[in-house]
């Protein structure tokens, strides 16, 4: 426990709560200053870290001492406290009462020695009571009191000093000289400083770190840059759209550098997050991410809630409005993801908001990535690296030393970029996974981002969602909350608007927009994804093995932009039947999944089709699963061996190194129905754990040994196969020529191009349903380049 005065969930009020769960930490040398209105709990809660008022709950620290553990005397050497209320030395003159500071030191009837009359003179010098201090204090003036307990507290020679509104009774010249001194005692004494000051102006010039309060809640938290922005200080104070002329010089009306609502962040250098990393050895300030850069937090309700499209198109938007922006999401759980140029892996969900963005995807935007290799375990990935795997127990206690790994990601992004779009996972209020949270509400208290939470109303129950999520959250959490938004609506909106005014009542939260269902076709990274579970066959089949740890499904999402074919994900066998083509994807576990085709009877199935002539091509862990066998020597994936398919004469061996590297080379020496895609350019990338080597003379299907092929059989590690217009046109029309369909296929770009396309369509229609001003202002922003 660190020197000074700090609190740990300390709740204050009278004959009920008025302020509950209040952490800080104010350190030797440091002054931090509470502001807010009156009423808002200030005073109560100076008075309770004193002593004078009771706590409702919660520890107070002096020294890394609980104070209710130590005696009055041990507390009085400790802290000083200056307040004039309670004081009623009518007989005693102003010396007598500076010299009550050394009462701790002397006792009751103690003899004052040279040391105590040296402290006393001391503090009679600094506060300027000289020429009063024969006087009676009784008859001496509030202001002049007010430099009198200051004396005697300054006498004390306390490690903490509290003071409550110190200069509310002091001439221009006193409260000057009188702040000077404060401020010079506490770094040159190395005193802690807690107080509270009427006037923001001074906080601001006086603060290390300022603590506002008001609403029941500890509002905003940080320095003085940090603290004093415009919009926050009208909303503290509750001031609207009144005039502030009057009040003459108002510095932080004037602009600069902004705050963030850090409802939660709730202490002087630690929050909820710093505390849970306190055993592993890592400290508070490593942890700590500040507050002062423009970000948005789009939460949802539930998975596939729509956060990460509308996380992209708000991307898409900043970005239009020539703002340089960029996609964060700390801890990413999925199959699907994608190598950097640096050779980094990352989640495509984040890639997917860069390329929105138009940035280059970096693995800062999402330092952390998840890869579930069974029900239970998950490859981990750490700013883009493979560390190992781990199953559920021991990821949720190895997480929490991953946060600096965090906030170092976090403020590389800062560095470079003027807004930052933020997406969490699943739903903020899964109450079991709440401790350590770091993608959540845990990281939008420690970036101070404001918070939209997106329902999906086209799977029901909308109004539950969000009424129930606000209600799962804590105070402070709750009023991160800036705006709720309605996705994937259908119909006619009007109907929607009683609705709209009952949920903004009961949950004292404003809708930010209502984003119809959306017709765009934007790759989803989620197993939710409703390409998953389409079943309308076209008159161009493909047919993709739907794995139990399918991997990079959205390779096949370039075919989307043919109209006349059908992309189904299928595990049974018959759904196999009448298929032009089969693919089977990328996975998570290789060895497991070929157990499971083979359990399944869809290995007999693919087999039997290949015997017939269909195309099949396998990608990645469906390029190895074409082999002979799978040997995972190092136990990799599920240790042991397994036979493949058999339709390729190669061997994959398991290896304990990822190999992760971007593709640029072409289509090489096509056999069979794909022989008019010689010479087709490929631009992708590899992500495997394998080396897959030929047991025979084979031709080389993609260059650099990435793929093989035999007839109809074609194997590649190259995920972005059918990006290019060439490569996706030509296999879909050379397997439709020799299956004597006719297709067209003059539609199909570039996904580079498609992609950007869709973008451009997703980003209107989030302009026309979401209050784009709204989500500007609370960010901080007045947008003027619309």
């Amino acid at each position: 426990m660190s020197k000074g005065l700090s609190t740990d969930k300390l709740t204050i009020g009278y004959d009920h709560d008025l302020i509950s769960d209040i952490t800080l930490k104010v350190l030797p040398g440091n002054i931090v200053v509470l502001i807010g209105p009156n009423g808002s709990g200030k005073s109560t809660l100076l008075k309770t870290v004193t002593g004078l008022l009771k706590k409702r709950g919660g520890v107070i620290y002096l020294d890394g001492a609980d104070s209710s553990s130590l005696n009055v005397k041990d507390v009085a050497t400790k802290l000083s406290v200056v307040s004039t209320a309670g004081v009623r030395p009518e007989l005693m003159t102003c010396r007598e009462v500076i010299e009550l500071g050394r009462y701790p030191y002397t006792g009751m009837f103690g003899r004052m020695t040279e040391e105590d009359i040296a402290k006393v003179d001391e503090a009679i010098e600094v506060t300027g009571t000289g020429e009063i201090k024969d006087r009676l204090f009784s008859e001496i003036s509030d202001g002049q009191k007010q430099r009198v307990m200051l004396a005697g507290a300054i006498a004390q020679d306390p490690a903490v000093l509290v003071l409550d509104e110190p200069t509310s009774y002091l001439d221009i010249r006193y409260k000057i000289d009188i702040l000077t001194k404060i401020k010079s005692f506490a770094k040159t004494r190395n005193m802690a400083v807690l107080m509270s000051i009427h006037e923001p102006g001074i906080a601001m010039k006086l603060a290390d770190t300022v603590v506002a309060v008001g609403d029941g809640c500890v509002m905003r938290i940080g320095t003085p840059a940090e603290v004093f922005e415009e919009g926050f200080i009208r909303k503290l104070y509750k001031l609207g759209d009144m005039e502030v002329d009057l009040l003459d010089a108002l510095p932080w009306f004037a602009g600069g550098d902004r705050g963030k609502d850090v409802a939660g962040i709730k202490g002087c250098g630690t929050d909820k997050a710093a505390r849970d990393v306190g055993d592993s050895g890592i400290k508070a300030d490593d942890v700590r991410i500040k507050a002062t850069h423009p970000s948005v937090f789009i939460m949802g309700t539930m998975s596939n809630a729509g956060k990460s499209l509308i996380a992209a198109g708000l991307c898409h938007i900043f970005a239009q409005d020539g703002y340089r922006v960029a996609p964060f999401k700390s801890q990413n759980m999925a199959n699907n993801s994608y190598i950097t140029r640096d050779g980094l892996e990352m989640g495509r969900a984040q890639v997917l908001q860069a390329q929105c963005a138009g940035t280059e995807p970096d693995a800062c935007m999402n330092p952390i990535l998840l890869k579930p290799t069974g029900d239970k375990t998950s490859q981990v990935v750490v700013m883009g690296k493979h560390i190992g795997n781990m199953d559920a127990r021991e990821y949720f206690d190895y997480k929490k030393t991953l946060i600096p790994v965090i906030k170092d990601a976090y403020e590389k992004l800062k560095e470079k970029y003027d807004i930052i779009v933020i997406e969490g996972a699943g739903s903020p209020v899964e109450i079991n996974l709440k401790e350590n949270d770091i993608v959540n509400m845990g990281l939008a208290k420690m970036t101070g981002s404001p918070v939209l939470i997106v329902g999906d109303i086209d799977r029901g129950g909308v109004f539950a969602q969000l009424c129930g999520t606000l209600d799962l959250l804590e105070k402070d959490e709750r009023a991160r909350v800036k705006g709720l938004i309605i996705n994937k609506f259908r119909g006619d909106k009007s109907l929607l608007e009683p609705g709209i005014k009952q949920l903004e009542s009961l949950s004292g939260c404003p809708v930010t927009g209502v984003v119809p269902y959306m017709d765009i076709s934007i790759e989803d990274e989620d197993s939710l994804s409703d390409m998953l579970y389409k079943n309308e066959r076209k008159a161009f089949d493909i047919a993709v093995i739907k794995l139990a740890h399918m991997a990079n499904f959205t390779d096949l999402n370039t075919f989307s932009q043919i109209e006349d074919v059908s992309v189904r994900f299928v595990n049974d066998p018959a759904g196999l039947s009448g298929a032009d083509l089969i693919v089977i994807p990328g996975t998570k576990n290789t060895v497991d999944d070929m157990d499971r085709l083979n359990k399944y009877g869809m290995a007999s199935a693919i087999r039997e089709a290949a015997d017939k002539g269909t195309a099949v091509i396998g990608i990645c862990g469906g390029y190895q699963m074409l082999g002979l066998s799978i040997e995972d020597p190092y136990g990799t994936e599920e240790g042991g061996s397994i036979e493949g398919l058999g339709l390729l004469p190669v061997r994959t061996v398991l290896e304990k190194e990822k190999i992760r590297r971007q593709f640029d080379g072409c289509i090489v020496d096509p056999t069979g129905v794909l022989s008019p895609l010689n010479g087709c350019e490929v631009r992708g990338y590899e992500i495997h754990m394998g080396r897959t080597e030929c047991t025979e003379d084979l031709s080389e299907f993609t260059s650099d040994l990435s793929g093989y092929c035999r007839g109809n059989v074609y194997g590649t590690y190259v995920h972005g196969l059918f990006d290019s217009a060439d490569a996706a046109a030509l296999t879909v029309k050379s397997i439709a020529n020799a299956n004597g369909k006719d297709v067209n296929v003059s539609a199909v770009k570039d996904m580079e191009s498609f992609r950007e396309e869709q973008f451009d369509a997703l980003a209107k229609v989030l302009r026309e349903s979401l209050d784009m001003d709204a989500i500007y202002e609370m960010m901080g922003i007045k947008n003027d380049r619309k």
